[in-house]
C-alpha cells in the first residue's frame, strides 16, 4: 500500500512541476514580448520624432495648419501620408514579430549574483 502511495504521490508531483514550468515558461514568453513590444515602440516614435525635430520646419511642425503658407501645407500633407505609412507598416513587423516569437520556447536566463566567500581573507577580532 505504501508504494502504491508512494507511486501516486510521484506521479501527482511531476505533474505538478510540468504545469508549474509551462506556467513560467509562459510568463517568461509574455515578458520577452512586451520588452520587445515597448523598444519596438520606442524606436518607431523615437525615430518619427527626430524626423519632427529635424525636418518640422518645412510643414510648419507644431503650428495650427491654418497659419501654414502653401508650401507648408502641401509638405503637412506629405509628412502625414509618410508618417502613417511609418507606422502601419513598424506596427504589421511588431505583429510579425511577435507572431514568430509565439513559435518559440523562452525560458529567461534571470538575473543572478553569487557571493563568493573567501574565508583566507576574512579578519576576525583583534590579531
Amino acid at each position: 500500500m505504501d508504494n502504491v502511495n508512494y507511486n501516486q504521490l510521484h506521479k501527482m508531483y511531476q505533474n505538478v512541476r510540468k504545469v508549474n514550468s509551462e506556467r513560467i515558461a509562459l510568463g517568461h514568453k509574455k515578458r520577452l514580448i512586451a520588452n520587445i513590444e515597448k523598444k519596438f515602440r520606442t524606436a518607431m516614435i523615437g525615430t518619427l520624432a527626430r524626423c519632427e525635430e529635424q525636418l518640422g520646419f518645412l510643414w510648419g511642425h507644431g503650428k495650427d495648419f491654418s497659419i501654414l503658407d502653401k508650401n507648408q501645407r502641401e509638405f503637412r500633407v506629405v509628412w502625414d501620408n509618410l508618417r502613417t505609412e511609418i507606422l502601419n507598416h513598424c506596427n504589421n513587423q511588431l505583429r510579425a514579430a511577435i507572431e514568430e516569437i509565439s513559435e518559440y520556447n523562452i525560458t529567461w536566463n534571470q538575473y543572478r549574483t553569487e557571493f563568493i566567500i573567501n574565508r583566507n581573507h576574512i579578519k576576525t577580532g583583534d590579531q
